[in-house]
């Protein structure tokens, strides 16, 4: 698809992993569609994010619907196996995506939906939120106390080691990210990771010579609701090896940034080199209609379905299960989801209407 139609049966924003697997389940019920994605191209996300990251899922279980990951099912892929995955994703299943197209706004119109992107406006019967668990990189509003002589970066910015100035480098923030980056920095930096007050389940790579996620699999772990509440478990973890070995150091929570220094729960003070924030992500959904939102400025949904007719959601933090945010795993959601849109247009004269006015405007997608 080169342009932006003016008039469509269903609208998914974006174009990850979420809104791919949205695609492809539409497109195989017969439903048209399309992708609209801030990124200049397919995967952009992945390819911004450091470059030795590896999935902690193996290839057996990072795959979207309709085709396996490459390679040996064991295999644990990095980031540029995932984009090279993906793109080939969109292009081997035709998916009606257009990159650049970032959306402003998203409001009820009438029993559709319009939409504001960066290239004009376009109406959908229904629409398809698919824009992840990622969205702005979250600091703790202390760290604006930090000087900023301390080179600071985000795990959402950081790179490679070389990025990070000589010396002590505290990472802030414990899970598979934070611990991720600490191993690799143990390497050339001296590391002080700092661990949150909630302790998170140790889980290995593997267990008797299996996967962890095809023992969670089996025994239904994957397709069970979870409270937002629990902490994410952490998984393969090799930072208690590296402590032992004294490569790395672990704290408390930091709870002050005051100048250069940081300020640990215990009352310890340490004058960091440079400081790794891990510390998450947060959602800004005011660009859609407040209607499709809670009191707390949440999307209001029961497991994907929209409070407003019409509206869907893919790939929350936690929306179903553990996997709803997850590359191998949000596909089962986002069979639900194109179920229940494909029941709406059935269902609903002006789907027929939307769908009959797409082809006219839009044509076959290409």
């Amino acid at each position: 698809m080169s342009a932006l139609p003016a008039t469509v049966p269903v609208a998914v924003v974006g174009a990850g992993q979420s809104g791919l697997a949205a695609g492809y389940c539409l497109r195989r019920a017969g439903v048209r569609c399309v992708l609209l994605d801030a990124g200049s191209t397919v995967g952009e996300t992945w390819q911004r994010r450091w470059d030795s990251l590896r999935l902690f899922t193996s290839a057996q279980f990072s795959a979207l619907p309709g085709l396996p990951f490459p390679g040996h099912g064991a295999h644990y892929p990095d980031k540029d196996e995932v984009v090279a995955y993906l793109r080939d994703y969109a292009e081997r299943f035709d998916l009606p995506v257009l990159p650049g197209h970032r959306v402003l706004a998203v409001r009820r119109d009438g029993d559709g939906y319009l939409l504001t992107t960066t290239h004009g406006d376009c109406r959908a019967g229904q629409v398809v939120i698919a824009t992840g668990a990622f969205g702005t990189p979250r600091l703790p509003e202390f760290a604006a106390g930090l000087s900023p002589d301390v080179p600071s970066v985000h795990t959402g910015e950081y790179h490679r080691p070389s990025q990070v100035p000589p010396g002590t480098v505290v990472i802030v923030g414990d899970g598979n990210s934070g611990r991720q980056i600490a191993v690799e920095l143990a390497g050339t930096h001296n590391v002080v990771l700092s661990c949150g007050d909630a302790v998170s389940p140790q889980l290995p790579q593997t267990v008797v010579g299996r996967d962890m996620f095809w023992w969670m699999s089996v025994l239904g772990v994957m397709s069970l609701p979870v409270s937002m509440q629990a902490p994410d478990p952490i998984v393969g973890d090799r930072v208690p090896a590296l402590v032992a070995d004294g490569r790395i150091r672990t704290v408390g929570r930091i709870i002050a940034a005051s100048g250069a220094e940081l300020l640990v729960a215990d009352g310890e003070r340490i004058k960091p080199s440079a400081v790794v924030w891990a510390t998450g992500y947060r959602t800004d959904w005011s660009w859609l209609d407040p209607e499709m939102l809670d009191g707390a400025g949440q999307p209001r949904h029961t497991e994907g379905v929209g409070a407003l007719p019409g509206s869907y959601y893919l790939g929350l933090y936690r929306m179903r299960t553990r996997g709803s945010a997850l590359l191998g795993f949000v596909g089962r959601d986002a069979e639900r989801v194109a179920a229940a849109v494909t029941a709406a247009a059935r269902s609903t004269p002006s789907a027929s209407s939307a769908s009959s006015a797409s082809t006219a405007t839009e044509g076959e997608p290409s």
